[in-house]
């Protein structure tokens, strides 16, 4: 349980440092692009369907062991018999992934990466929610706020 809260609080801590993968368009507010992306994704889902193949990962056998410790104190270990796995995957999730990049492109977006503000700079802005994407230079970057909004910042 610990554990578990323990990894949930680190990618919380880090989730901060992470930089931000959007689509972007100037001026465009973040609603419009969330609604376009998902008429992307609508499209490319009925374009190009779910296609799972199956692989199989043969099974083998481990031969028998024999352990001693340090006293020369031997167990034989009977072999074993790993049985094959059966993987399914998604055989057209990269060509869906392309269709949706295709149609955010034709309708003027760009994705891009943008790094995470330095500390310095954090504590130098006052927060805020990016509502609107605004212009972009080189040293543009991101301010993740809790609650999942974020904060791009052109110094």
């Amino acid at each position: 349980m610990y554990q578990t809260r323990f990894i949930w609080a680190a990618g919380l801590f880090l989730s901060g440092c992470m930089p931000l993968n959007v689509y972007y368009k100037q001026g465009v507010s973040i609603q419009t692009v969330k609604d376009t992306e998902t008429s992307c994704k609508v499209a490319a889902a009925r374009d190009v369907p779910v296609r799972n193949v199956t692989r199989v990962i043969p099974g083998r056998q481990l031969p028998p062991r024999l352990l001693c410790d340090s006293n020369n104190v031997c167990t034989r270990h009977p072999g074993l018999f790993l049985p094959p796995e059966y993987i399914t995957e998604d055989a057209n999730i990269t060509l869906r992934t392309e269709a949706v990049d295709l149609c955010m492109r034709q309708k003027g977006y760009e994705f891009i990466r943008l790094p995470a503000c330095k500390d310095p700079l954090k504590a130098a802005t006052p927060p805020a929610a990016t509502t609107h994407f605004p212009k972009l230079s080189s040293e543009s970057c991101v301010i993740r706020n809790q609650g999942g909004t974020w904060q791009i910042v052109s110094p």
